[in-house]
């Protein structure tokens, strides 16, 4: 038995629907397969649509963990078999647990959707390079970010960033946190003033070498910092799947093998 939430690819929010779609980095329309919506909308979507009509556009990748180890499900077949492939760069690890090298860093395995946890989505914003550009000027030489924390409580500019469990238009519910990476550091953003300055949360695992790069103890106990908007790289939402674990509860386990 398949998951019946599972979904990767690019998708659009139209008209409150989530589409199949695709994108590329830059254009401004976004393309239905085979040139037709698969899903009804009030109007009828034949056409390409502007992005600017796309509430989001966004790419899915979804994540697991497989006998405590962190994997990406790249595919998943009616019968719940899933094809994984090993995502913490452990080559050794993946070869002990029956993974096939398939490329260089690449270790591919099948097995049971059944026999995985911690199930979440990893949604990158493919328009947030153009609505950073249309609501921030980039940063002045000698002008340090000031805002970002709206003293202490999240601050959102135009949906962004969005926290909290929210159900989206498929019926999925998930918590959901805003992330990126600054200065390779993984991170989670805790607001974004009108400046263009973002609060940080630092999420890795080098303490010593964060607060060396100005991350300091605020509000709740963990690491943070105010840095530019323009400072962020691969800023995505990361969706954790509050429906997962029960529908696996409700499915026997297969023999692991």
């Amino acid at each position: 038995m398949s998951y019946p939430l599972y979904r990767h690819g690019t998708y659009a929010l139209i008209d409150g629907v989530s589409h199949r779609v695709s994108y590329s980095f830059g254009e401004n329309y976004v393309h239905f397969p085979d040139g037709v919506s698969e899903k009804p909308t009030p109007y009828p979507r034949t056409e390409p649509i502007p992005v600017d009509m796309c509430e989001r556009v966004f790419s899915v990748q979804v994540y697991a963990s497989y006998r405590g180890h962190g994997v990406l499900i790249d595919e998943l077949d009616e019968a719940g078999h899933a094809r994984l492939m090993e995502a913490e760069w452990d080559g050794e690890w993946a070869t002990v647990n029956g993974f096939v090298q398939e490329n260089a860093y690449e270790y591919y395995k099948t097995a049971d959707v059944r026999q995985l946890t911690d199930y979440y989505e990893k949604q990158t914003d493919l328009l947030f390079s153009r609505w950073r550009s249309a609501h921030f000027s980039r940063p002045i030489e000698g002008h340090a970010p000031t805002g970002g924390w709206a003293n202490g409580d999240p601050a959102v500019i135009s949906g962004r960033p969005r926290t909290g469990v929210v159900k989206d238009e498929d019926g999925r519910l998930a918590e959901v946190t805003t992330r990126a990476e600054y200065l390779g550091y993984p991170c989670e953003i805790a607001g974004i003033t009108a400046d263009g300055s973002v609060g940080l949360y630092y999420l890795g695992a080098d303490a010593e070498q964060a607060e060396a790069d100005g991350f300091r103890e605020v509000y709740d106990g963990r690491l943070a910092k105010t840095v530019h908007i323009y400072d962020l790289a691969r800023y995505h939402e990361h969706h954790v799947d509050l429906l997962f674990d029960k529908w696996r509860a409700g499915t026997e386990l297969p023999y692991d093998n």
